[in-house]
Parts: C-alpha cells; sequence; structure tokens
C-alpha cells in the first residue's frame, strides 16, 4: 500500500490541470474538489479517477480550457465546455449569494462536465454557516425499478448542515445502489461486485465488473423516486436534456452534458444560526447516546465517518494501491502529460508494514 501527502495530492492535482491548460482559477477549483473527495475516503470520486479523466478530457477537447461560462438567466447557467468543478463552484456560490440576500438561493446549470463528488459543493456552503443541497444529474445507466435498461444516471444527491462543538453533518449518496466508479475501481483491482448491483448488457443479473453495464437504484422504488426527482430538479428546472437524452463525454455545445442543482439556505434568516448549530449538536450527541446494533460499536451521523477519515488523511496521506497509482499515472499520459516526471516529483512513499 503506498500513501500519497496531502500536500503531494494538491501539487500534482496543481501542476497536471495548469500544464493541460487550465487558468490558475480553475485549476484551483479543479483540485479544491479532488482532495476533497480523497480527504475524505470519497475514491472514486478522488485524484486516481477525476485527476486523469479531467486531463484527458481537455486534451480531447470536451472541456475547453478557455471556456467562458454563460448566464442564460439570473439563476441559469450554461457550462459551455467549462471543467465541471468550475461551474458546479459557481452554481453554488451563485445560489449562496442568493440566500444571503433573501434566506434561501437556488441555482441550476446545463451542458456541464462531470464535477466529481457532489458533497464538495454542498459543503461550499458551510463556508458562510449556511445549509448547502448539491444534485447533479448524468447519463442514463441506472435502471428504474422493475426496468432491465437505464432510465437516469447515478443522479447523486449531497446536502450539509454546520455543527457548532460537533462537526458538521454531510451526505453524499448516489441515488443508484453504488456510483459507477466503484465499479471501475473493482475492475482496476480485479473484485466482483456484491450481488444485487447490477445489469449485464441483455438485464441480467452479474457480479463481473467487467460486464457490469447497468446499475440498480438504491432501495429499489424509493431510489428510483429519488433519482427521478434529481432528474427534474436539475435538467427539469434548466431546460435541459433528461433521462435517455443526457449525453455525457461529449463535445457538443448545445445538447450535451450533464445539469447541476444547487440550494443554499442561510439559517441566519430563519430560527438563527446558532440553533441550528445546536440542533445538529444535540442530534449528533443523540445518536452517539443509542444503543449500538449487535456487530456495530457506535451510531454515527452522516459525514462523521468521512470527516474523522480527513483528519485521519491529512496525518498520515491518502492510501493507494499500486494498481491505483499506475492507473493515475497512465491516465495522465493518456493525457499527453509528461507523467514520469510528475510522478516522480509527487510520488507516494511506501506505507510501512
Amino acid at each position: 500500500m503506498l500513501q500519497l501527502s496531502a500536500a503531494n495530492a494538491r501539487g500534482l492535482c496543481t501542476e497536471a490541470f495548469t500544464r493541460v491548460g487550465l487558468t490558475p482559477q480553475e485549476a484551483a477549483a479543479c483540485t479544491n474538489a479532488v482532495v476533497f473527495a480523497s480527504l475524505r475516503g470519497l475514491d472514486s470520486h478522488g485524484i486516481v479517477s477525476i485527476l486523469p479523466a479531467i486531463c484527458r478530457s481537455v486534451a480531447a477537447g470536451r472541456i475547453d480550457a478557455d471556456a467562458r461560462i454563460l448566464e442564460v438567466t439570473p439563476r441559469v447557467l450554461k457550462g459551455n465546455g467549462a471543467a465541471g468543478p468550475v461551474i458546479g463552484e459557481r452554481t453554488m456560490r451563485l445560489a449562496m449569494s442568493s440566500a444571503a440576500a433573501n434566506g434561501v438561493g437556488a441555482a441550476v446549470a446545463f451542458n456541464c462536465n462531470h464535477f466529481g463528488a457532489a458533497s464538495y459543493y454542498a459543503a461550499l456552503a458551510l463556508e458562510q454557516d449556511m445549509i448547502g443541497v448539491c444534485a447533479c444529474n448524468a447519463a442514463p445507466n441506472v435502471a428504474p425499478f422493475g426496468g432491465a435498461q437505464g432510465l437516469h444516471g447515478t443522479n447523486p444527491l449531497a446536502y450539509a448542515f454546520p455543527g457548532g462543538e460537533e462537526p458538521p453533518v454531510v451526505l453524499d449518496i448516489a441515488t443508484s445502489i453504488a456510483a459507477f466508479g466503484q465499479v471501475a475501481k473493482a475492475r482496476r483491482r480485479g473484485q466482483p461486485l456484491p450481488t444485487g448491483w447490477a445489469l449485464d448488457e441483455d438485464g441480467r443479473p452479474t457480479t463481473d465488473p467487467a460486464t457490469a453495464k447497468t446499475l440498480l437504484p438504491f432501495g429499489a422504488h424509493k431510489g428510483y423516486g429519488i433519482g427521478v426527482l434529481v432528474d427534474l430538479l436539475t435538467a427539469g428546472l434548466a431546460a435541459s436534456t433528461i433521462g435517455l437524452d443526457v449525453r455525457q463525454q461529449d463535445v457538443d455545445r448545445e445538447h450535451a452534458g450533464q445539469s447541476f442543482f444547487m440550494l443554499a439556505i442561510d439559517p441566519a434568516l430563519f430560527g438563527g444560526t446558532a440553533a441550528l448549530k445546536h440542533s445538529v449538536d444535540t442530534l449528533t450527541r443523540h445518536a452517539h447516546g443509542l444503543r449500538p446494533a449487535e456487530g456495530h460499536q457506535q451510531v454515527f451521523m452522516p459525514g462523521e465517518l468521512e470527516h474523522r477519515e480527513e483528519q485521519k488523511r491529512r496525518a498520515t496521506g491518502i492510501p493507494l494501491y499500486d494498481e491505483d497509482w499506475s492507473a493515475l499515472v497512465k491516465g495522465l499520459e493518456a493525457a499527453g502529460l509528461p507523467a514520469g516526471e510528475l510522478a516522480s516529483r509527487y510520488a507516494p512513499e511506501r506505507a510501512a508494514a
């Protein structure tokens, strides 16, 4: 097992993004999103997958390093080829600006590239002691309840609530039973998928990540219903492509891409910021005080394990399998970057046995 320090992860991302042509501001937005995910243990949306994916997309023209995000209306943005984290962050900050004035603010974006972990954008609201909600649609690789083919994407949903003495409460879930990045990770590591995750090309259940074509919703009809909600909040409000018409990894600047929905709520204009933080702390302590079920040592709040993992990884580094590091280096090489030079400069260390 390897360990990549937080400093080296940030340095590698910043240099790679800059070398492929992103501006310093764009590189910073992308780096922040990638490192956030890697530090919190959201590895399917971290440095191994998202860093080379963004670099390859720039090299292939799917991401335009000179993109100008367009304001279609005061609450609707068009990505126009911008990197996903760049427009994702701008959309949430637009929602936050509106919330500061009105108590609640929402904004949507369309024609967007993949933005990584949804919780990064929800958590941006914590900077101003706000509640953040983020949703994103995607290409149709998740079957509806009762279906054998995909209707919509993994359609992640995330929220973040500020805590006082306790950590923030942060949830980040795909509305499918797992993110598709988990399938890619299983392929890299030669591991089978859990039963009930995926269907093959013929709509039959499979545990082979190489044949997984379509994911299933979490909680059967419940996850399906929330996946539909995400599609309607994003593409529905943005007046963009929805369901079977969503196309990712496409250079079409008019009709392709994902849609984002960002919501910010300022508790200061409701019951008060201090009161909300007190509620978060109270609920957290109630959860901690419950008797754990057999096989568990403690009840955790959403995001608490990720918070602990972040503290650990900041101190000891981001753990990587050798094959993950090799895949990352090969991905940078495929984007036309001097992968060997970058790998040498920001190399991880071998973890102690």
